[in-house]
């Protein structure tokens, strides 16, 4: 079962208004990216999400969890069409 948590409150950041979510299988077992994908699809539809890659000094590593972060707006000069 995937499961999905919020941070409770939406902060400021460069990329607008941002609400971050965690993403994770009840066994911590490493998910594909479509089913990170489906999973953020289904509980926030037609919504953006960014996923960051932190350098080494920010790296959390302990178990599979994906740190996503919910867009209020379409974050400006990201669309990859």
């Amino acid at each position: 079962m995937i499961t999905i948590t919020e941070r409770g409150y939406r902060e400021n950041t460069a990329l607008g208004r941002v609400l971050q979510i965690k993403i994770f299988e009840e066994h911590y077992r490493a998910l594909s990216w479509r089913e990170v994908w489906e999973a953020f699809a289904k509980a926030y539809p037609n919504r953006w999400a960014v996923q960051c890659f932190p350098p080494t000094s920010e790296l959390v590593d302990g178990k599979a969890v994906y740190h996503l972060f919910v867009c209020d707006e379409p974050p400006r000069g990201l669309s990859i069409k």
